[in-house]
């Protein structure tokens, strides 16, 4: 059987979720952010439960800003099609999570391959954070900080090609207003000059997942990008947060991670559209 959540199924959704922590971080960071009844916030997610007389056995989620996500173990095309049903009317931008899941769901969607300007499967990381001393080498962004901050978020998009539809600069420099005294992004500085950020793009009970890690062209390998993430997570783990997640958008940037204890733990699907799409009939 397959039905909306409800506030109710918080609790058993999550626990789901937890056991599959590694590629459910957006949906579980968004059902603790946000619950099942948001229908503002961007973030705020739909949630669909997949039950048997075991209980929750899978979840799908679609956000208010256009984008899915799932965790559903044993995933067909035939059930899959149930889910493109749910999306008639909805306008969809991209989907992430688990590699094969991803890709069966897609491949029901009424979209052609070609309008897929982002189907890359990244490598998944690991790392137990329990034990790390939280230091103060990293800052929070200041306002001072927006215009280069505009540059490097317009970088960071364009390297990892996960810019909005739209003026770039425009999206970069909104990211930057918003990245202001943000809780969870950090920037590192060496000798009075900025040199890497590193940010927290889903949190869920004690696990956090790292996101938007850069380090502008002129300071790369110096170690700038692990030591950031570093102090980051270190913070994270002077918050309670025992467990990081994050998957990598380059080679450079995975042995980064190998360096500074994380483990690949398997893929990641991450696929945008070239622009936002109003889904009809399933295929």
């Amino acid at each position: 059987m397959i039905r909306k959540a409800t506030p109710a199924d918080i609790g058993p959704m999550a626990a789901f979720l937890d056991a599959h922590v590694e590629t459910s971080m957006f949906l579980l960071g968004n059902l603790e952010a946000h619950g099942t009844e948001d229908t503002t916030h961007p973030h705020g997610t739909a949630f669909f439960l997949r039950e048997t007389g075991d209980g929750i056995t899978g979840v799908f989620g679609c956000t208010n800003g256009g984008f899915l996500m799932c965790q559903l173990p044993g995933l067909t095309a035939t059930e899959a099609q149930t889910y493109a049903h749910l999306l008639k009317g909805y306008t969809l931008q991209g989907m992430t999570g688990e590699v094969e899941q991803v890709q069966v769901i897609m491949d029901a969607l009424p979209v052609p391959p070609e309008a897929w300007r982002l189907n890359r499967i990244e490598p998944l990381y690991r790392m137990d954070i329990g034990g790390l001393t939280p230091g103060s080498d990293v800052r929070p962004p200041a306002e001072a900080d927006v215009p280069w901050l505009s540059d490097w978020f317009a970088q960071y998009m364009t390297e990892t090609q996960t810019a909005p539809p739209g003026e770039l600069h425009a999206a970069a420099t909104r990211r930057a207003e918003l990245a202001v005294g943000a809780p969870r992004i950090r920037i590192m500085d060496r000798d009075g000059s900025p040199v890497a950020m590193a940010a927290i793009n889903a949190k869920a009970g004690q696990a956090v997942q790292v996101g938007g890690v850069f380090v502008p062209p002129d300071r790369r390998g110096q170690g700038f990008g692990g030591q950031v993430v570093q102090a980051l997570l270190a913070e994270m783990a002077g918050q309670g947060a025992t467990t990081a997640i994050l998957f990598a958008a380059s080679p450079e940037a995975a042995k980064t991670y190998e360096r500074i204890g994380f483990a690949r733990v398997g893929g990641y699907r991450i696929a945008m559209l070239d622009k936002a799409i109003l889904l009809g009939d399933p295929r």
